[in-house]
């Protein structure tokens, strides 16, 4: 019992020791060590704090003073370490460097007096070869050095002039020799010129290379020289700008040679027709000419110059981010404002994809569907099917209408498989669209209906004479908006539907073909000459014209009685309504003639008060020969004489 009793404490204090160990070894490890550097040289850690003082402000204190000392004399001889109780002082005139204490001894595992003394030889060691760099002989070796160095450099770059012009020469000379053209059966798509071009701008690179990297050598060295310098990191600085400047040559390079290739085939491109480029045909119907495929070859070249910048300045401001530190990030950034958008795209494209196929399959029914709903009003329109009461003229608009309600209907049902379709931003622009389409379509769907209605109303065809308002003249088009209609002077009219379908409507070739169109024109001649007479007139210059049928034969109707005069209204029958006014116009020369021929006068009776002595209104040519006109008959003079005039005498 009693043995057990010791073996169990013996293990506690085991558990407790290595517990104790174990935390100890976890604090030593997780102290925090800030190095003391000078000149790029860490000398030694400072891991305990002294009051209030943290480690990384006791560093910068150690840092700062050894930087005085080495600037200002550079004696470490002085140097020396003072003991006290607990501490001890590195100190130089007086002034202290460093305080080493009994923490700073144990978290380094050391003595404080062994730790005083490594960190004092390390100090004067330091001191003494940094105050070396500052002295004046140092900074003379180092100036001429540097001078060396320059004209080294200046002779190097001489040479390169001396070299690189002969080296282009001997590329030029061999144009023609080992750089020939490239061609493909006889077009030439790289002439010995470009090639040799190339060569040179290649060497030109590498002229400009070693000249960077002359330079960059030489200032990274020069820098490194110096005590003033040769802290600064200067090395990304300086090959972030030499790289810099090699990268914004180079692109001007890439960009000029794009260019220039895009012209020299842009303008080579003319020599091609008739042989890349030809014109695209369909048995005898030329589809596409060839004109048409260069401007398109050339717009393609433009879009794809366009398309080559964006990519090339895109590349040149990511790698010039890339270049310097503090801009590293933005470079990331840049890829990534392309690389998530186009990710995100693909991703919402793969899962767009059975939506897609949907809509393709609706697409690909609906088409076929049309394809046979044209077909069978093609068939209506041309005849070979027919419905009762159904026109062949109905065909087209028919179809028109029942497309757009069956492309409505396919519509409808994609809509769901739209991306985006369901968000509130969709459905938004697509209420705005529908409110400003209402407000502004109010005319053009009226016109529409009236279009519609039209149509099936029937009021005239295509090719129909017709005067609608105050416009006369041939249909010669009929949409669901307008009515275009051509007048008798070749002016072409459109007119809205609803304005046609709120007018009247005279159709003159309706009831042409069958029943025949009567023009009239009314003729007003006095009573003195016999009514069958007028009208036989009238009916022969009828038959004497043009385009007037024989059967039914013209007819005249008296329409009044007037005071002094009747109303003959000469009535004829014709099938071209096309050409009334030209029926009209010899209609009314053969009234004229007809009526000069049988000496009947077309005159107003009210004009026969004054006509005595005046020669009548017949042409001369229609006169008796010998004509003379009636003298003046003045009766009052025969009663101032006191005689009655006898009747029959003048």
């Amino acid at each position: 019992m009693k043995n057990a009793i010791l073996r169990f404490s013996a293990l506690t204090i085991i558990v407790i020791i290595f517990c104790a160990a174990k935390i100890t070894f976890s604090q030593n490890r997780d102290v925090k060590q800030i190095p003391v550097v000078i000149s790029n040289d860490t000398l030694f850690f400072i891991r305990s704090n002294i009051g209030p003082f943290t480690a990384e402000q006791r560093v910068n204190e150690i840092v700062g003073k050894v930087n005085s000392i080495i600037k200002n004399d550079g004696n470490a001889d002085s140097i020396k370490a003072e003991e006290y109780s607990g501490y001890t002082n590195i100190i130089l005139n007086n002034k202290i460097i460093l305080s080493v204490t009994d923490a700073d001894a144990e978290l380094a595992g050391r003595k404080r007096s062994d730790l005083s003394k490594e960190l004092l030889t390390i100090l004067i060691e330091k001191i003494n070869t940094e105050a070396e760099h500052y002295s004046n002989k140092s900074l003379i070796i180092n100036g001429a050095i540097t001078l060396g160095l320059l004209i080294l450099l200046g002779l190097i770059l001489w040479l390169l002039t001396k070299i690189f012009p002969r080296a282009y020469a001997f590329i030029e000379s061999l144009e023609g020799k080992l750089f020939r053209s490239i061609k493909f059966r006889d077009l030439e798509i790289i002439s010995a010129e470009n090639i040799s071009s190339f060569f040179i701008i290649l060497l030109k690179g590498i002229r400009l290379f070693i000249s960077l990297l002359l330079f960059y050598a030489l200032i990274v060295y020069v820098f490194g020289l110096f005590p003033w310098t040769k802290n600064i990191n200067i090395r990304p600085l300086l090959r972030g700008s030499i790289l810099s400047i090699a990268l914004i040559i180079s692109t001007y390079v890439i960009l000029k040679s794009v260019y220039a290739s895009l012209k020299a085939i842009s303008n080579k491109s003319s020599s091609w027709k008739g042989s890349l480029i030809k014109s695209v045909r369909i048995k005898n119907l030329e589809v596409i000419s060839e004109e048409r495929i260069l401007e398109q070859v050339r717009f393609g070249l433009r879009i794809l110059k366009f398309v080559l910048t964006i990519i090339i300045a895109y590349f040149f401001f990511t790698l010039l981010f890339s270049f310097f530190e503090f801009s590293n990030n933005w470079a990331a950034t840049l890829i990534n404002y392309i690389i998530d958008p186009l990710f995100s795209v693909v991703n919402s494209f793969i899962k767009y994809l059975p939506s897609l196929f949907t809509i393709i399959v609706i697409v690909f029914v609906t088409r076929y569907i049309l394809k046979f709903i044209k077909f069978i009003f093609n068939e209506l329109e041309r005849g070979t099917i027919s419905f009762q009461r159904f026109p062949p003229e109905w065909a087209d608009p028919t179809y028109k209408i029942v497309r757009f309600l069956f492309l409505a209907f396919a519509a409808i049902i994609i809509f769901p498989y739209l991306p985006g379709s369901d968000s509130p931003a969709f459905q938004g622009v697509s209420v705005f669209l529908g409110i400003l389409f209402s407000l502004g379509s109010s005319s053009a769907i009226a016109n529409m209906v009236s279009g519609v209605v039209i149509t099936y109303m029937r009021p005239f065809k295509i090719g129909d004479r017709v005067k609608i308002a105050d416009t006369m003249g041939d249909v010669i088009e009929k949409t669901l908006l307008v009515t275009r209609i051509r007048t008798i002077k070749n002016v072409d009219v459109s007119i809205p539907n609803a304005m046609v379908l709120g007018s009247h409507i005279i159709n003159f070739s309706s009831s042409a073909k069958d029943k025949g169109l009567i023009l009239h024109t009314t003729v007003t001649i006095g009573y003195d000459v016999p009514w069958k007479k007028i009208h036989e007139l009238l009916k022969s210059a009828a038959k004497s014209t043009e385009y007037i049928l024989e059967k039914p034969e013209p007819f005249v109707l008296q329409t009044s009685l007037d005071d002094s005069y009747v109303s003959y209204e000469l009535n004829a029958i014709t099938d071209k309504p096309g050409v009334m006014a030209k029926i009209y116009s010899d209609l009314h020369q053969n009234i004229q003639d007809k009526f000069n021929e049988a000496g009947v006068e077309i005159m107003s009776p009210h004009y026969s008060a004054v006509r005595d002595g005046n020669q009548t209104a017949i042409p001369d040519e229609y006169l008796p020969k010998g004509y003379t006109p009636k003298p003046f008959r003045i009766f009052p003079f025969g009663d101032l004489l006191g005689k009655k005039d006898e009747p029959g005498k003048e």
